[in-house]
């Protein structure tokens, strides 16, 4: 078995960060400027009528800003932004009868033109076809597609029924039709290093794993999606090229990555969502290393009794069999942190608040959200001081502040680190020969540049 841990140089293709944790004095200095009020607030949210608008906080222009002040205000984005996407929408114009969540009507990677002309919103939304969900295993993506890279055998999630997890991005219309203006290596290069992306712009993105026949699943979301169909490939999975060549499954939504830009925070605000049944967490006081099992309880991601030593490893070859696309070994996952390393004890009881609130709210919303989406939990939320972004910067995962250990133990599963966030790979550093730009934070962007296909083939 392999521990897939790794140094920022082979991760992200950057120079390695210092590892000094600068980030905790900056949250230090946060939460003194906070004061104790801070921890006793009530992250609610308590704006006349939102319930009935769902929409994002902090995301109109001529809007106000979050309180830099207060850990509240950046957890009720990140749940607001979370409802908004996951309200209740018809999703057949021609079948009122067909709903589901809104974030599923999204364009996704596929929609994407590479050096295409610009979009209005207008010709955004009617380049937008309806079409089935199509998901992909996470190693498919490109290779900077993902919030971190699953590295080694491209980090391919198996569950404990031998499928593997799938993954999708939906992306909208303002962070769409921006995309496109810079998507490609000739329309990146129209983009100046400050440009950044707009206020209100959001992307997602999703992890599924396949239902099989006879479970019934009562916590998550499920739908049905196509999914690729998988093939051996010297110790590894690949896809076959024949586009055609998918299968139709259910699908559980196991996993969110919930990313925007709001007023003053160009450098996108990072969320993530879990199901608590996914998988344990790692209990308080274990070394994640450790030949102690972890739960007794099986779960999706986890056979009760694994040693914590055993689990969140990939092995160094995997196989399939192709009749039945059941893959071996499979992954045994667990939650390292509850809370994504929060700091101080204020953002900790501002994420548990949240919770608890919106969790309320979605149950007493019916008609506007699923209550589904009630066992859903915020892990937590990741953010820069307020106007620091700049181009170069390769050190952004030191200068996180909130939970600055945030990672999806479905999407992020063997980068479970202290001192790892979203800005471990997400940072506004250069690219291979191309320039430092604060648009770089963005992987779907930065996906079309060129790399050196050796050095890519080495990784």
């Amino acid at each position: 078995m392999t521990h897939l841990h790794r140094r920022r140089a082979d991760h992200c293709g950057n120079p390695g960060s210092t590892r000094l944790r600068a980030t905790l004095v900056a949250a230090t200095m946060f939460v003194a400027a906070a004061g104790p009020a801070a921890a006793q607030q009530n992250c609610d949210l308590h704006t006349v009528g939102w319930w009935e608008t769902v929409m994002p906080l902090f995301s109109n222009p001529d809007g106000p800003a979050p309180n830099e002040k207060s850990y509240c205000d950046f957890q009720l984005w990140s749940w607001s932004a979370f409802v908004h996407f996951m309200r209740t929408v018809q999703l057949d114009p021609q079948n009122p009868n067909i709903k589901g969540p809104a974030f599923l009507l999204l364009p996704g990677f596929s929609d994407l033109k590479p050096d295409g002309g610009k979009l209005t919103a207008v010709q955004a939304q009617a380049e937008v076809r309806q079409h089935p969900l199509m998901l992909i295993p996470r190693g498919d993506q490109p290779r900077t597609l993902g919030s971190f890279e699953q590295a080694g055998s491209k980090g391919v999630l198996v569950a404990q029924n031998g499928r593997s997890v799938y993954y999708t991005t939906h992306m909208d219309l303002g962070y769409f039709t921006f995309t496109q203006t810079y998507f490609g290596p000739n329309n990146y290069q129209k983009a100046e290093q400050t440009t950044n992306y707009p206020i209100g712009a959001n992307v997602l993105k999703t992890s599924w794993r396949i239902v099989p026949q006879g479970e019934t699943v009562t916590d998550a979301y499920t739908t049905t999606a196509l999914v690729p169909r998988l093939y051996n490939d010297n110790g590894k999975l690949k896809t076959s090229s024949d586009p055609n060549d998918v299968e139709t499954v259910t699908v559980a939504l196991i996993g969110v990555h919930v990313v925007g830009v709001i007023k003053n925070h160009p450098e996108f605000i990072w969320a993530t969502f879990e199901l608590p049944s996914n998988a344990p967490l790692l209990p308080a006081g274990m070394d994640p290393h450790s030949s102690d099992p972890v739960s007794a309880q099986s779960y999706p991601l986890y056979k009760g009794g694994t040693p914590a030593d055993q689990s969140n490893f990939l092995p160094d070859k995997m196989s399939i069999d192709e009749k039945t696309q059941v893959i071996t070994p499979v992954t045994n996952v667990f939650q390292r942190f509850v809370d994504g390393g929060a700091t101080p004890q204020a953002d900790k009881d501002a994420i548990t608040s949240s919770n608890a609130n919106f969790q309320a709210g979605i149950r007493s919303h019916k008609d506007k959200i699923d209550p589904i989406f009630a066992n859903y939990r915020l892990t937590g939320t990741t953010w820069l001081l307020a106007g620091t972004l700049t181009p170069g910067d390769g050190d952004m995962v030191d200068e996180a502040i909130g939970s600055i250990d945030l990672a999806n133990a479905t999407m992020e599963t063997f980068e479970q680190d202290v001192g790892e966030n979203c800005f471990f790979c997400h940072d506004t550093a250069g690219i291979a020969k191309n320039p430092s730009k604060n648009i770089n934070t963005s992987h779907i962007i930065t996906s079309q540049l060129k790399r050196n296909p050796k050095i890519e083939e080495a990784r």
